[in-house]
């Protein structure tokens, strides 16, 4: 992997959002390990044990992968990029149609590449631009994006179920009544009223309410693209739709079935972000 030069947020609303996602994910891991968990199992249950496990797992995995994220460079200028020969010879057809020159960065883009205002650079296989991690998503970060996405996913209905056990069962008494309501629909607003710790104790159970139906739909959303062979920025590609199973092979690389373990798993693209396959290459080969 090659580190991007400039890995800090380059926007208020980039910086503002990636430092929100760097307090929140080790604050929801104290909350459920130090309070929620013993809260329902006891304080000396071997049960904490045991959801202490799988919470590190998760922990681990949600942390690594968004650092993956945005320490991976991917932007076009990790390629050495020759002209098409249909270009650089002065001819015209399919490479001028989808190689393009960017007046930014004064560089001659290959297909599926595009330049970001916010990264200020051309980007590989684009896909869009993440607020959560302050960088763009494209080629060789996306497999660490969708992986981040979906530990994330699972991280926040593990926290909600046991969220919703605490809160509303074992300390129903507390939270079980209509200012508990209003404080869960204002809770920014109560905040600056109330700073006792229930009102801290409903903040987190309703990012966390939140963060798992958000991140639910984006793993729902990305997920049909990446099947589909497509990224956000083409919405509909069907050239590039290669079947599900090549086109998850695309994004997630070579060794797919292992990439999900940890992104420290080397898992080497069947591509180079560069000269794409389409299928009516494939179909030309074919014959």
């Amino acid at each position: 992997m090659k580190i991007r030069k400039h890995i800090l947020p380059r926007t208020l609303q980039d910086a503002v959002a990636t430092t929100f996602m760097a307090g929140i994910i080790p604050v929801t891991f104290w909350f459920e390990v130090y309070v929620v968990i013993p809260g329902i199992h006891g304080a000396d249950s071997v049960y904490n044990w045991v959801h202490f496990i799988p919470a590190v797992l998760l922990l681990f995995n949600v942390t690594a992968h968004m650092l993956a994220t945005v320490l991976c460079d991917t932007s076009s200028s990790t390629e050495l990029i020759p002209a098409p020969p249909n270009i650089a010879s002065g001819g015209a057809g399919l490479g001028s149609k989808t190689w393009h020159v960017c007046a930014t960065c004064e560089f001659l883009a290959p297909p599926r590449s595009w330049h970001c205002a916010s990264c200020r650079t051309c980007i590989l296989k684009r896909d869009h631009h993440c607020v959560f991690t302050g960088c763009c998503i494209g080629h060789k970060n996306h497999r660490y994006f969708i992986m981040f996405i979906a530990y994330l996913f699972v991280s926040t209905l593990y926290a909600s179920v046991l969220n919703n056990y605490f809160l509303w069962f074992v300390r129903g008494e507390e939270f079980r009544n209509w200012t508990s309501l209003v404080k869960i629909v204002f809770p920014l607003a109560m905040l600056m009223i109330d700073i006792s710790t229930k009102q801290y104790y409903l903040v987190i159970y309703l990012i966390n309410m939140v963060g798992v139906m958000f991140t639910g739909v984006l793993l729902v959303y990305h997920g049909r693209l990446i099947l589909s062979g497509a990224v956000v920025h083409e919405r509909k590609a069907p050239e590039y739709d290669m079947g599900p199973g090549e086109n998850i092979r695309m994004v997630l690389g070579n060794r797919w079935y292992l990439a999900w373990i940890s992104p420290f798993v080397r898992s080497d693209l069947p591509h180079n972000g560069v000269n794409w396959d389409t299928l009516q290459k494939q179909t030309i080969k074919s014959k």
